[in-house]
This record gives structure tokens, C-alpha cells and sequence, in this order.
């Protein structure tokens, strides 16, 4: 075989290689798009009484704003307060993120990001759920109002509550000394972070386990955006609560 054999088979090896990437990233955006704009049917609802739940995104990740009431946890939620710095009681509000561990605990800042991190992130990451308790307002951009009856509202706070890991006396597991310096706090999740399951993915499918009419499959920020501005096409405008959902993203810092 002459040289030029040679480097003409590596050379259609090259494109066909690149040509098969590109027409799986257009397939993965393709199928986020549908899976975005394909919605859920809602459940039916049952009274007019609500409560307001929010989500918060920040363009990459997406979170889930828990109303406390009476600052305390709904009955059966795994115990937190043993773990945190801060009391419930003195709170409004618990935010709830859902990611890779090893994003979620090293990254100090978006720029931060390596393509290791990425790598380990994707290919079936263990995974936390971020615990903030807040109080206070919220309002800016990327904060989404959610009006839930209460049985949507039950069945989202157990959905959060089924995502803990727990240990054998049912407690959940407490990722010790990484917080972000708020009062927050991790613990061990599941199930295990993807390509095909992310951040965006977990609040997707939270919302659609409470009856909401929500896209099926949600793997990016927008596509939690777009069927929240979706949502609110038809909902009155309320009091907003003062949470820059930049502060929510994933940024962890380990406490000496």
C-alpha cells in the first residue's frame, strides 16, 4: 500500500469521523427540541386553592424553590436540620438543586470547567442534590412562578424526597465540609448524572411527577425556560421573592 493510500484512507476516516459527530450533536438538539416542546397532558385539578412553588435558572442550571410552611419539612421528607447551620424554623424557603458531584462540588465558577470535569460529569456521575434554605424575595430574570393545588404540591416535595440516598436508619448522606458558603449543604443523590439525564432533566421530570404539563424530556436550561414562560402565559402576576439564580449555579467551595 503507497503512501498516498495511506494518508487518503486516514483523511476519509477523519471526515467520516467528524461528519458522525456532527450528525449526532444535531440529533441530541433535535431531540431536545421535541422533547422540549412535546409536553405532558396535566393532571386534572382538583381544587382553586394554590400555593407558589418557583424554579430558577441561570441559562445552564435550573432549580427548585420549596415553600417552608411554618418552616418546617412536609411529614416523611427526609431530616435536614441536624445537618444545617441555619434554623427552618427562621426560613421561607428551601432551594433544591440536582447534579453531577463532581461539577457541582469543583467547580468554583463556570470558567472553572475542564474538559476532565465534563468528561466524568457525562459519562454516569454520581450525583447530589444542593440543599439552601432561604428567606426573603425573589425576582429578575430566570425566576419562574409555579402555582401547584395541594396535591401537586405534596407530590413534588416527595418526589425531592425520593431523590436522597439514604443510609440504613433512613437518613440521608450528608456530603461533609462542601457548602457554598450560604447555609447550604449536599448530599448523596441518585440516580446517576448523564448525558441524557442532567440537572435540567431531574426539574423536568419533578415537575411532570407533580401533574404538570411540562416538555418530556428537558436536557437544557431553555428548554426549562421556554415551558415555564409557557406556564405563565396564563397565570396572574404575584409578589416576587429577591434570589439571583446566578448564586444558585454550580459553584461549591470546600471549607478547610
Amino acid at each position: 500500500m503507497g503512501r498516498c493510500d495511506i494518508l487518503s484512507k486516514a483523511l476519509k476516516f477523519i471526515i467520516y469521523a467528524v461528519a458522525t459527530v456532527f450528525c449526532l450533536i444535531a440529533a441530541y438538539i433535535a431531540a431536545a427540541a421535541i422533547g422540549t416542546v412535546w409536553r405532558t397532558a396535566p393532571t386534572e385539578t382538583l381544587n382553586e386553592q394554590t400555593t407558589t412553588a418557583y424554579v430558577l435558572s441561570n441559562g445552564f442550571h435550573s432549580d427548585i424553590v420549596l415553600p417552608l410552611k411554618g418552616g418546617t419539612l412536609p411529614v416523611g421528607f427526609p431530616e435536614l436540620q441536624q445537618d444545617l447551620d441555619v434554623s427552618l424554623a427562621n426560613k421561607d424557603y428551601l432551594i433544591v438543586g440536582w447534579g453531577s458531584q463532581t461539577a457541582y462540588t469543583s467547580l468554583l465558577e463556570l470558567s472553572d470547567l475542564t474538559a476532565g470535569i465534563i468528561a466524568k460529569a457525562l459519562f454516569f456521575d454520581r450525583s447530589v442534590l444542593h440543599i439552601q434554605p432561604y428567606s426573603g424575595s425573589l425576582q429578575g430574570p430566570g425566576v419562574y412562578r409555579l402555582e401547584l393545588d395541594s396535591a401537586q404540591f405534596d407530590q413534588l416535595w416527595s418526589f425531592v424526597g425520593q431523590t436522597f440516598v439514604v443510609d440504613s436508619n433512613a437518613a440521608p448522606m450528608l456530603i461533609p465540609d462542601v457548602t457554598h458558603g450560604y447555609g447550604d449543604v449536599f448530599y448523596r443523590a441518585e440516580p446517576r448524572f448523564s448525558l441524557f439525564y442532567g440537572c435540567n432533566a431531574w426539574v423536568g421530570e419533578a415537575l411532570r411527577s407533580a401533574g404538570i404539563s411540562f416538555g418530556r424530556w428537558t436536557p437544557f436550561a431553555q428548554s426549562i425556560e421556554w415551558n415555564m414562560e409557557r406556564l405563565q402565559q396564563n397565570s396572574v402576576a404575584g409578589p416576587a421573592i429577591d434570589v439571583d439564580p446566578a448564586s444558585t449555579e454550580m459553584q461549591a467551595t470546600k471549607n478547610e
